[in-house]
């Protein structure tokens, strides 16, 4: 018995392992393209090591010179962080209300209403881009952050209302209810009682909306073509230019766009599991 369990922990460890390097692997090989000399990015040297350092890419990138020189990059972020943000505090507020609305309230079709808010988020969005844009294009907006905010709204808005409701759902009425008596209205109750405890669900909705909107790169490629305007998901595709491409600068320019989800993954991990694993059961 010892012996057979002692097989099957290594073959648990080694199989995750495995898993973990593949997994990992595409971002190692960014960061030591990155951290490489474009003469040596543009041989056919395959070596998984990284002998020597170049952080010269990084300076290019950031700076906007040398072969990056049309390259926007501070920018970019800014942009996407305003697009972002703004987005993900509209879901957050209309999810949050929406949310508390289907989990507590009770009025004809609502179970219809909230199925047809999650089919709502199964479409796929290159399907929607198209009569998107059309109505972007009517009503003014093409070529400004306001038609990405509005369209960031349309996929991460679904999602958020499911997930609130389903942590609002686990929470117990009878804190409502106690807050009640003791003198609270519905709008101070939520405020006061729901809300705080309801946080780790909050933030983890907050979370996965700014790393869905971080990455998205189908909107901002439709719908902005002004270069001071675009976003960093793909700001940097400017370097790309065939055989000339400095692969280096590329990988360079993705490793700084990809820091702000990591540190957001980092410092709110805590919270994102607990408000996932709430938010995903299905009341």
């Amino acid at each position: 018995m010892k012996r057979r369990k002692a097989v099957h922990s290594f073959l648990f460890y080694f199989f995750l392992i495995l898993i973990i390097c593949v997994l990992d692997f595409p971002i190692y090989w960014m960061v030591k393209c990155s951290l490489t000399s474009v003469d040596k990015v543009m041989t056919r040297d395959v070596s998984l090591g990284i002998s020597q350092f170049d952080f010269s890419a990084f300076k290019y990138v950031w700076n906007g010179t040398g072969y990056a020189s049309q390259l926007h990059l501070k920018s970019y972020m800014l942009n996407s962080f305003i697009v972002v943000l703004v987005s993900s505090s509209i879901s957050i507020v209309l999810a949050t209300l929406a949310g508390y609305s289907l989990s507590r309230f009770r009025y004809k079709r609502k179970e219809t209403i909230a199925q047809g808010i999650l089919y709502v988020y199964m479409f796929p969005q290159m399907i929607l881009t198209t009569p998107l844009l059309m109505l972007i294009i009517k009503l003014g907006l093409y070529n400004n952050l306001w038609s990405l905010i509005i369209v960031y709204c349309t996929f991460s808005l679904p999602y958020s209302i499911w997930m609130m409701r389903s942590y609002f759902s686990a929470l117990p009425m009878e804190l409502e209810e106690a807050a009640m008596i003791d003198g609270c209205n519905r709008v101070q109750s939520i405020w006061k009682i729901m809300l705080p405890i309801a946080l780790p669900g909050v933030v983890a909705t907050v979370t996965y909306t700014f790393i869905l909107g971080w990455s998205n790169v189908i909107y901002p490629l439709s719908f902005i073509t002004d270069e001071s305007k675009k976003l960093v998901s793909i700001g940097f595709l400017s370097l790309i230019s065939g055989d000339a491409t400095p692969w280096n600068g590329v990988m360079s320019a993705a490793t700084i766009s990809a820091l702000p989800v990591v540190l957001v993954f980092i410092f709110l991990q805590r919270y994102l599991v607990g408000g996932l694993s709430a938010g995903g059961v299905k009341s």
